[in-house]
């Protein structure tokens, strides 16, 4: 065969490849659409907040927008869409989906920027096609957004022009700098992950050595350029040099003493919201957290030990539960084991390193596991670690690539066994947000439009109906009482009679309780609250009592 018939053969294949690729990315936006259309009414704590940041931000009222705790990009996603007169939580379903799609193309970016194939690219989007519809549904978060962002600065910082192209230093500063504005664990994460990715250019490359210093100083100037207005703006609001209160926060929560994390202030506490907002986890810096230092005693130290044990545990569970092997076994799957055998190549090892850039990956892995260690790590928080499972992917493709393991037997094996989770984890129907809307409408016919106190949980997930109606009717939610370690010589009794007293003073005019439920049967035995449920209309599931002066 000439070489003039084997690149016409090259060319049909890859032009049937491109098809196939453009078949997988509609069935995704599909997938895609359908997903957030079928969760439309879905709610979540976090949400109630980005979606309120959001309306400020639509409004002009930046004194509230600007908080230190949450990143502003995910909330400035959904204010063209307000403008337009959109639902906020529309907008907010809206700014996930563009979420969902900077992850989606973002992770095929990074396929083509380590140098694997097109046949490698249509699997890591069949994989992604399945599984990001199920992620986006789940919770408003920016978790999707920051990993999609971080995807694309880590793709132009592996990319095999970075070291002589100006423009790509610039590309991977500007994704990190926006990874930031999503979520502020990207300011860390993109200094760490930039550092070592220069490491590996300076070690890997003997010619142009000189340059991984000058590109990485370009691409982090560029990611503080786009980050320092923010900082600037948050370190004048709370009087101090920061970049973010999450982290400070997430690991006062898990100081010592606390087994399990402490309770927010915003959802154990009886407060009046700050003028304006609904609650005050729409910027809970100022509230009263335990804070703590390692340093401050031998015991603070071995403490803090002890929970990066602990953490890592956790993340390397998250780690091993992106695949259906690591599902099954709880602590070891094909992602990890790729994890491993990336760092092995073969000789020359510096030359290997630098043709299979694929490889680097295990870098980002590691900084996002590390940046976790020391804080809040909760066993359900695995979307704090999406990224994890492109890279993943990606270092499986590549390991099939490096021993000639290129069948599509074997790539159609390791879609399968990254997709496996998501097909069988059983997703949670979306009950508290239609029973919020619904219950928050027919209040608002009947008058009860006031200030709501308690949260009225709901289900397992820890779904706060009350903050979700308030939100709803646009009233403050003067949060709740539920956690009594602090006073747990109460008897029950004594905490119902404890609770209820906190709600009479709270300043709120309403509050809500599940009929039959015995929290429902202490309100009807005390004299300050009254039960106005008949005025709603048809009998429901729930029992609302104004609370008397």
């Amino acid at each position: 065969m000439t070489k003039k018939n084997i690149d016409q053969n090259i060319r049909n294949t890859d032009s049937k490849l491109r098809f196939w690729l453009r078949v997988v990315w509609l069935i995704a936006y599909v997938l895609m659409v359908v997903s957030m259309l079928n969760s439309l009414s879905r709610l979540n704590t976090d949400a109630i907040a980005y979606m309120r940041i959001a309306e400020y931000w639509a409004a002009g009222n930046f004194e509230l927008a600007v908080t230190g705790y949450w990143g502003p990009l995910l909330s400035l996603l959904m204010v063209p869409f307000l403008w337009l007169g959109v639902d906020p939580l529309i907008s907010g379903k809206l700014a996930m989906l563009i979420s969902a799609i900077v992850f989606f193309h973002g992770s095929q970016f990074l396929v083509r920027s380590v140098g694997l194939r097109l046949l490698d690219q249509i699997t890591v989007a069949a994989v992604l096609a399945i599984v990001l519809p199920s992620w986006m549904m789940q919770q408003i978060t920016p978790d999707l957004l920051v990993s999609g962002l971080a995807i694309y600065a880590i793709g132009f910082g592996v990319s095999p022009e970075w070291l002589t192209n100006r423009r790509l230093a610039m590309s991977s500063g500007a994704f990190w700098g926006l990874a930031y504005l999503a979520k502020a664990v990207a300011f860390p994460f993109g200094i760490i992950t930039s550092f070592f990715l220069a490491l590996f250019w300076r070690f890997s490359n003997d010619k142009n050595r000189q340059l991984a210093w000058s590109q990485t100083s370009i691409s982090i100037g560029l990611f503080l350029a786009i980050s320092i207005p923010l900082i600037i703006t948050i370190s004048g609001k709370y009087g101090h040099v920061n970049f973010s209160t999450s982290g400070a926060i997430a690991h006062a929560i898990v100081g010592p003493g606390n087994e399990q994390p402490a309770p927010h202030p915003f959802g154990n506490t009886v407060y009046k919201p700050e003028s304006g907002r609904v609650t005050a986890w729409e910027d809970p810096s100022e509230m009263q957290y335990e804070y703590w230092s390692p340093f401050e005693s031998n015991e603070n130290f071995f403490y803090q030990l002890y929970l990066i044990y602990r953490n890592a545990k956790t993340v390397f569970k998250f780690f091993s539960a992106f695949d259906g092997i690591g599902l099954f076994l709880g602590w070891f799957g094909i992602g990890t084991f790729v994890f491993g055998l990336a760092f092995f190549c073969k000789r020359p090892r510096a030359k290997t390193w630098f043709n299979e850039r694929w490889r680097w990956l295990n870098i980002p892995v590691i900084c996002l596991g590390a940046i976790y260690l020391p804080v809040y790590v909760l066993s359900t928080d695995q979307r704090y670690f999406y990224l994890i499972l492109p890279l993943f992917l990606i270092l499986s493709l590549g390991l099939c690539r490096s021993h000639n393991l290129n069948g599509s037997f074997i790539k159609i094996t390791i879609a399968s066994l990254f997709i496996l989770p998501t097909v069988l984890k059983s997703q949670s129907e979306d009950v508290v947000g239609p029973l919020a809307k619904e219950l928050a409408l027919r209040m608002k016919n009947a008058g009860l439009n006031s200030p709501i106190v308690g949260s009225t949980f709901f289900t397992d997930e820890g779904h706060r109906l009350g903050l979700y109606v308030a939100w709803h009717l646009d009233q403050p939610w003067h949060g709740d009482v539920w956690d009594f370690d602090q006073v747990s010589n109460l008897s029950n009794s004594q905490q119902n009679k404890f609770k209820s007293e906190a709600y009479r003073n709270s300043g709120a005019k309403f509050t809500i309780a599940i009929n039959n439920s015995k929290w429902a049967t202490h309100l009807e035995s005390e004299s300050k609250f009254k039960n106005v449920t008949d005025v709603l209309g048809e009998q429901g599931i729930f029992q609302v009592y104004e609370i008397l002066k």
